[in-house]
């Protein structure tokens, strides 16, 4: 049966992942596909770290719009901040192994949010500090910046 499961998985990836379920749950050790639930139960994993990763750049590209140019804060902007926020902490709750990894995922985020930054506001990219000038508790502080617990007022 394995070898059949490795053509299937090449072939018909749904039909791989319903058969897989299949034997997991009728407990049939020899009719899993070892190698390939690894690699995809391991893929699982980095798109939750993906996930996070791109929430924090649009919540810090927003932030750094929201403080280096003021006179264009939107209530879009406003929307996008409350959104993100309310999303990174939920995807957290969800996803509590995550927050060792926080550390790096706040990096790449900068780096994201940065070119988002750039692109939507023109400013040159010496503007903004070559590391993250917010702690992650202030990031999802719904006061910290622009006050997302209050209604926009632009």
């Amino acid at each position: 049966m394995i070898m059949n499961s490795y053509s299937l998985y090449d072939s018909d990836f749904y039909g791989w992942t319903q058969q897989q379920a299949k034997a997991l749950e009728e407990k049939k050790i020899l009719d899993l596909d070892w190698r390939h639930l690894q690699e995809e139960i391991q893929s699982l994993g980095r798109q939750e770290y993906r996930e996070l990763v791109s929430r924090l750049s649009v919540l810090i590209g927003h932030l750094l719009k929201w403080e280096y140019k003021p006179e264009k804060r939107s209530r879009s902007w406003f929307l996008t901040i409350r959104e993100q926020r309310r999303a990174i902490q939920r995807h957290l709750r969800h996803n509590p192994s995550l927050k060792s990894r926080l550390e790096d995922a706040i990096i790449d985020g900068y780096e994201a949010g940065i070119d988002l930054a750039l692109r939507e506001t023109e400013l040159p990219l010496r503007t903004f500090p070559d590391t993250l000038p917010y702690a992650f508790e202030q990031l999802i502080d719904n006061r910290f910046l622009c006050d997302t617990d209050q209604d926009w007022n632009g």
